[in-house]
């Protein structure tokens, strides 16, 4: 036992050193107790034992530390022992992943190796996200908790092999659980939190006959909100109150393995956001001349108020089947994954903004429905020519019909504030008429097509290379309308309206890679890998119009493909008995053509931004100096610096038109050091029968730019923070029922999840053209949440 622990420190002391000479690769998977799956379709990742996860990143089931591609996966049990409730989380427990939500409810920007997209454009995401196999198109469908998860897997680098043209960056998947078969249980949790938060969950699992089962899942949460608007007194604002349904269906007939999925969830609510106004972005003079106009917005970004004029509303639903059809023929796989989804948002954000005065609402439209059609053929493990061939294929299908739109209308003190003098009387009685308007809407409908292989070449038991290539097809059309009022079309939004051209978008991607094995322990690999985002339209609302007299041959609403390539060199590792776990990928990726996304202050616009690297490592490493306690440590380095970008955005407060070169300036969202440690305790009360488990997790991220563009800002750099988080569980005997105490953010820091410059800054005055500053609003991110919950099992 003493050697052992001496071997654990010497090996985890050096474990950088190590590192550094054998390049181990960053995936790191939580280990859990769950069961392994009882199913032929794709499982979820469940542990092969208690150190080891099994995942689906190369559509069949692998153990981790032998797939060859940097991946963080962790099972359902896992996300609830680190707290993990939505998609948003997920990047205090996954270095080099990020979720930055704004404005809007469903805006989530998913960001992979400090690459990412703003969601609820018609702008192709750089991380795909999919459930149970199934591309979800929308990254703002994604909001809901994660009810009955049994898995994630974040793949990090481009997946544009297996996963395709949306995955340029890397994928997130997540799996719910399937029914079991033979089994009839379930569990009911209750929960109370802060914020006036009251959860209830319950899962049940039912048999039907030897040969099928039935599973079902629901939810129903109710919250008032952390924040307190100062304008109404100090009522609790934020809120939302959400339900989840889900079932499924397996039956196991024989070769054949059947599962039917469908799900519902409905999120409504004010769902307002808390953005301060930042007092030192401004000069003296500025700032008295626009709380003149507007009034005082809250400066304080310590505090949980608000001060500001709120209408806000949010009405998000969706709903969605999934078909999964998987038969075995000889030793080989074939299987079917069908599916749909339907959702629409639309949420009023209340006052755009932001002041205590009612100036201009907003309402923000959303409307998708799309259909994945997936046909793989899936070989066995290491069994054609004599075990030195497997192989995955595929055929793909995709169709989404979208619609997004907006609905500007002018409020109470809109004349007031942004009418010239001259031109008030005039103002006011447009809005006598209920003219006073701006109305956008885009539609756009895609098809893609694709098909795919993947080949490992295993040429000893020692060394094996993997190869292979998806050609993807996409087409596109659309078009784009905007109708304003005169005040609205003088200022913020212009009137547009063209059919877009068609877009016939095509291209080759593939992944090559060299792997060795000298232990069954031990695998390095080093792999060139591509991926690419199809040209499309900017779908952004602004002034002035983008298509000038709308000519479409002077059209800036398209944009060209952007192409990723990636090199990555890495190994994964486990020693003494998988008791130490160190892996580490060194990375540099390109991209070509980068799709960049600016505002400002009035106006979207998305431009091919000429090429950025991003390069750097990932590393992840876990100890289990005892059975029962488990101690994790990941740590990702990213260097971000555009190669070329020779007219980027100018700082706000110079004229429009003005640009600059970015040159060796990083990315937003691309800190240079992000990672977590943790630990993971379980022990026995006595002889009682009763268990109790011990979870904590301090994760943390360097200072990085914050802004919704690339304009190398120094107002837009937001601070480093650390979170520190923990769980404590009480498990009765037999794991009948427990109850834990948990909390996020347990320290309270306050902190930015990222910020944006003040809409229509502009016609308010706050443009410096001297400094090129304007008057920027940081988005307070949530402070500490705690609660208690308590849950039965039979």
């Amino acid at each position: 036992m003493i050697d052992r622990y001496r071997l654990l420190a010497c090996a985890s002391a050096s474990s950088l050193a190590f590192g550094l000479c054998s390049v181990p690769t960053a995936a790191h998977s939580q280990a859990t107790t769950a069961p392994a799956a009882d199913t032929a379709s794709p499982p979820a990742a469940t542990p092969a034992d208690d150190t080891q996860i099994v995942i689906t990143a190369q559509k069949r089931a692998e153990n981790v530390q032998k797939v060859p591609i940097s991946v963080a996966a962790f099972s359902g049990q896992a996300l609830a022992k680190n707290n993990v409730l939505n998609v948003e989380q997920l990047s205090k427990i996954v270095p080099n992943f990020s979720a930055a939500k704004g404005a809007q409810a469903t805006y989530l920007r998913l960001a992979i190796r400090g690459i990412g997209t703003g969601s609820n454009t018609t702008v192709e995401p750089s991380v795909a996200v999919f459930l149970d196999g199934a591309y979800v198109p929308r990254v703002g469908a994604a909001i809901s908790s994660l009810l009955d998860v049994d898995s994630v897997e974040v793949l990090r680098g481009p997946q544009g092999t297996l996963f395709g043209r949306n995955a340029s960056v890397g994928a997130v998947s997540f799996h719910t659980a399937q029914p079991k078969l033979n089994q009839y249980n379930g569990e009911v949790t209750g929960e109370i939190g802060n914020g006036e938060r009251y959860k209830l969950t319950g899962v049940v699992n039912v048999p039907v006959g030897e040969h099928a089962a039935l599973r079902l899942a629901g939810s129903q949460q109710w919250f008032n909100g952390y924040w307190h608007n100062r304008l109404e007194g100090g009522r609790r604002v934020g809120g939302t109150d959400e339900t989840i349904l889900r079932g499924s269906f397996r039956a196991n007939l024989g070769p054949i393995d059947w599962v039917f999925r469908a799900d519902y969830s409905k999120l409504s609510g004010d769902a307002a956001t808390n953005i301060d106004f930042d007092r030192s972005s401004v000069s003296d003079a500025r700032w008295n001349a626009f709380i003149a106009k507007v009034g005082a917005p809250d400066t304080d970004l310590n505090d949980n108020i608000l001060n500001q004029f709120l209408t806000a509303d949010l009405n998000d639903k969706q709903w969605g089947v999934n078909n999964t059809i998987s038969m075995a023929v000889g030793d080989s796989t074939i299987r079917l994954i069908d599916n749909y989804r339907d959702w629409t948002n639309d949420q009023l954000d209340g006052d755009v903004i932001f002041t205590p005065t009612p100036i201009l609402s907003r309402v923000g439209v959303f409307d998708s429905k799309s259909q994945n059609h997936e046909l793989q053929f899936i070989s066995p493990a290491r069994e054609w020519l004599d075990g030195h061939l497997d192989l995955v294929a595929g055929l793909y299908y995709f169709h989404e019909k979208y619609h997004q739109g907006e609905r500007l209308n002018e409020n109470a003190r809109f004349c007031n504030v942004l009418a010239p003098p001259a031109l008030f009387n005039a103002c006011t009685a447009l809005r006598g008429t209920g003219l006073n308007k701006a109305v956008q809407d885009v539609h756009q409908t895609t098809d893609s097509y694709a098909g795919y292989a993947q080949a490992n070449f295993h040429f000893t038991d020692q060394i094996f290379a993997t190869a292979g290539g998806r050609y993807s097809k996409d087409k596109k059309s659309g078009d784009y309308k905007q109708t304003a009022d005169p005040f609205l079309a003088a200022s913020a939004r212009a009137p547009e309206s063209l059919i877009f051209p068609d877009i016939d978008d095509s291209r080759f991607t593939y992944r090559l890679g060299l792997n060795y094995e000298p232990t069954k322990d031990m695998l390095f690999f080093a792999t060139y890998s591509t991926g690419y985002k199809s040209a499309g339209y900017n779908s952004g609302a602004g002034f002035p119009s983008l298509t000038p007299g709308n000519n479409v041959a002077l059209t800036r609403r398209l944009f060209d493909r952007e192409i990723t390539e990636d090199w990555e060199l890495g190994g994964k590792t486990s020693w003494l008995n998988h008791a130490l776990t160190l892996n580490l990928t060194f990375y540099r990726m390109n991209i070509k053509g980068f799709q960049d996304r600016a505002f400002d202050g009035t106006s979207f616009s998305v431009r091919n931004a000429g090429n950025l690297r991003h390069q750097g490592f990932e590393f992840d490493g876990v100890a289990r100096p005892l059975a029962k306690l488990s101690l994790f440590a990941n740590l990702a380095y990213l260097h971000s610096e555009f190669i070329d970008y020779p007219k980027a955005s100018a700082l706000p407060g110079f004229p429009a038109g003005a640009t600059q070169d970015l040159k060796g300036k990083p990315a937003t969202f691309a800190p240079k050091w992000s990672g977590r440690v943790g630990v993971d305790w379980t022990g026995d009360v006595g002889s009682t029968g009763y268990t109790w488990d011990l979870n904590s997790n301090l994760s943390f991220t360097s200072k990085f730019y914050g802004g919704l563009q690339n304009d190398a800002n120094p107002q837009t750099i937001v601070d480093g923070y650390a979170l520190l988080s923990a769980r404590a569980t009480i498990n009765a005997p037999g794991n009948r029922w427990s109850v834990a105490l948990f909390a996020n953010n347990l320290l309270n820091k306050q902190y930015e999840a990222g910020n944006l410059y003040q809409f229509l800054d502009g016609p308010l005055g706050l443009k410096d053209p001297v400094t090129g500053n304007t008057g920027v609003r940081r988005l307070h991110a949530d402070p500490r949440t705690y609660g208690v919950s308590l849950t039965g099992r039979f």
